[in-house]
């Protein structure tokens, strides 16, 4: 009996091992099959109509993994990557990323839908990508309020970026928060109000906020800048901040980039930051 298991799991390593070295020779089916699903509402802007995602061809044959903007793992063939920034929609109501049975991209890692048409409703097909670590959908037609709801389940992300859309509501602070993995927080170039609350908790792996030409005001709160330990990047320019700075500022020890411009702040800039900090 012993031998007959140990045989069973030498053969499962010889099989592991030999999918290593050799790699997927091919993407699964599914996932191929859903990326046409979003060639079929690809626009054109009649300058490129013969070659966007021209690789994408519906042939049983032809390797989705190989196919432009599209990037797998070599060791499961499942589809990891994907580029659609800039193809052209053109007033998309709703695309799925995934079938009725949740079968579709499943191992997805990074998605770029930036600088399209897509509303927010496209947000609504994501939620159960939850391997998700990357998200940027930037330049879109999304507007109305910060769609936290339509997040929510993604608690794997490491970078947000929903710059340069219309938003316009209060951002939901505590919300965020939730996302504990969160490194890279893009928001610059909307239309969000309110102001960043004093006792805001912030993910602490947080390394990169992104507040640049929104309408937030109010004074820079002490508390919630003084737990961003290990930030290196901090844009709040062009926003309509007010008050004196924080005296914590100099306790940010990891900042590389800061940038205040643009808001009716006072203070100094602490003489213990680092000459090579950018302002």
């Amino acid at each position: 009996m012993e031998s007959a298991i140990l045989a069973k799991c030498l053969l499962l390593g010889l099989v592991i091992l030999w999918i290593q070295i050799h790699g997927n020779k091919g993407c699964f089916e599914t996932e191929r099959l859903a990326l046409l699903d979003f060639k079929e509402f690809v626009g054109s802007n009649g300058l490129d109509v013969d070659y966007l995602l021209s690789s994408w061809v519906d042939n049983s044959t032809s390797d989705c993994c190989k196919w432009e903007r599209v990037m797998c793992n070599s060791t499961t063939g499942h589809v990891t990557e994907l580029s659609l920034n800039n193809t052209r929609q053109y007033d998309i109501e709703s695309i799925s990323f995934y079938d009725d049975e949740n079968i579709g991209f499943k191992r997805l890692e990074e998605l770029d839908i930036s600088e399209n048409r897509f509303n927010r409703n496209i947000l609504l097909s994501l939620d159960a990508i939850t391997s998700l670590k990357t998200l940027k959908f930037s330049y879109n037609d999304m507007e109305g309020s910060f769609p936290i709801q339509e997040l929510s389940k993604l608690k794997n992300l490491e970078s947000l970026d929903v710059s340069g859309n219309g938003f316009n509501s209060t951002l939901p602070f505590q919300e965020l928060s939730t996302f504990k993995s969160l490194e890279i927080l893009n928001l610059m170039g909307n239309e969000f109000t309110g102001s960043i609350p004093e006792y805001m908790w912030t993910p602490p792996s947080l390394k990169v906020l992104y507040l640049y030409h929104n309408k937030l005001n109010g004074s820079l709160p002490n508390q919630s800048l003084c737990g961003l330990k290990g930030l290196q990047e901090l844009d709040l320019g062009y926003n309509e901040f007010g008050g004196s700075l924080p005296q914590c500022l100099d306790n940010l020890t990891s900042l590389t980039f800061l940038y205040l411009s643009g808001n009716q702040l006072t203070g100094h800039i602490p003489s213990s930051w680092p000459a090579n900090l950018k302002f």
